[in-house]
């Protein structure tokens, strides 16, 4: 159980601390945009959700692949606690002047990543019978 928590905690983890990773990225492609105060160019809030997209794929895959079983359902843990932490990031943030379909794209985006994350982990079965043959 606590394997459990720890595989979804951390993945969770890992996604936001990849995302805090990809500032410094998006700030040398678009510099100016990202200063404080300043709301971003479509462009760069489309890069920044692109990133974020990649980085939400890896982070799903990472739960399923090192989850001690069920990764359907680690996957499902890691989903829910995404959008939860979003919604909750989402309220404060709605009527600062960014643009709504950034915040909506990336709730809209995050179970459609986790889900291709967990189908490329592939099944569970197929991987134990091939490093049971190996």
């Amino acid at each position: 159980m606590l394997k459990s928590i720890g595989i979804v905690l951390g993945s969770y983890v890992l996604s936001i601390v990849l995302v805090l990773c990809t500032d410094p990225i998006l700030t040398r492609i678009f510099p100016g945009d990202f200063e404080k105060g300043r709301i971003p160019s479509n462009a760069a809030l489309l890069a920044s959700t692109a990133f974020f997209v990649v980085i939400s794929i890896l982070c799903a895959w990472v739960c399923a692949r090192f989850s001690p079983n069920r990764p359907g359902r680690h996957v499902l843990w890691f989903f829910i606690l995404g959008e939860v932490m979003g919604i909750g990031a989402i309220i404060p943030n709605w009527s600062k002047g960014w643009p709504h379909w950034y915040w909506l794209s990336w709730l809209l985006t995050w179970p459609v990543s986790c889900w291709i994350g967990l189908k490329l982990a592939g099944k569970r079965d197929a991987r134990d019978a091939a490093l049971a043959n190996a």
